[in-house]
């Protein structure tokens, strides 16, 4: 069946959201990070559209793109997977789909929009408890606006910030006065529930069973499993061994 066409959008902002095919861990190792930003340069060369920010993490990837059209879009992003699938494919001797669907996206409604999606995907790592602070993930476009840029041009900056200079400070700002919802954006769980259950143990140095045992832990590790994984009500109450009144009563916390 031919792929319907994208709608065409009023605005030339896109938050886009790429994923491994069943929730695979793509981007898993330092390597397939590096050929990934490698390949997001090196396939701009040959589009008309300008990264405003990405952040790859490791089942999926989030960027922030000025497109004046959608198919200009579309091309960029196919161009990007499909080279990066022939990568993946060959370096693990496998065939078959790396990436769930072509990419979804989601027109930037206004400039408030626009910058609570930048801070939403520098962010990423900082949510899924990987870093404590953002400049401190290697694979996102934080530190290109502070430190060195790669991805991140002149273009980009004009788009976003016109004359702006002191940007850390202009991301310290909308990072602590963000209005908008996280759950405005799409987005996919970065840790299954078996890696959150290894990282709470290794954290407390104690087993789950003997770290849940603290009624006011066992709220905040229930609140941070519903969040950060895609672990249903019920697995989390088999999980812990607690009701499932319990683990609902606590998410809404």
């Amino acid at each position: 069946m031919p792929r319907k066409s994208r709608k065409s959008s009023k605005s030339n902002f896109y938050h886009v959201i790429v994923q491994g095919i069943n929730k695979n861990y793509i981007f898993e190792k330092r390597e397939d990070k590096e050929k990934y930003r490698n390949l997001i340069k090196k396939k701009l060369e040959e589009s008309n559209i300008v990264v405003l920010a990405y952040c790859i993490m490791g089942n999926h990837t989030h960027f922030l793109i000025y497109s004046e059209k959608s198919e200009y879009l579309s091309k960029y992003m196919q161009r990007l997977n499909t080279t990066y699938s022939q990568f993946y494919n060959r370096k693990n001797k496998r065939v078959g789909y790396v990436f769930k669907d072509r990419y979804n996206s989601q027109e930037i409604l206004n400039i408030k929009h626009l910058y609570n999606c930048l801070r939403y995907i520098h962010n990423n790592p900082v949510k899924a408890g990987i870093v404590i602070n953002e400049e401190e993930y290697e694979y996102s476009s934080y530190n290109e606006f502070i430190v060195k840029r790669c991805i991140i041009n002149d273009e980009s900056i004009n788009l976003l910030f016109g004359t702006l200079t002191n940007y850390k400070e202009f991301f310290d700002l909308i990072h602590n006065n963000a209005s908008e919802n996280d759950n405005d954006f799409i987005d996919v769980k970065e840790k299954n529930i078996e890696d959150f259950i290894f990282q709470t143990e290794k954290k407390y140095n104690k087993s789950i069973r003997d770290i849940i045992k603290n009624k006011e832990i066992l709220k905040k590790i229930i609140k941070e499993a519903r969040v950060q994984t895609n672990v249903t009500i019920r697995e989390l109450a088999e999980i812990l061994d607690v009701s499932k009144s319990t683990v609902g009563k606590y998410s809404k916390y």
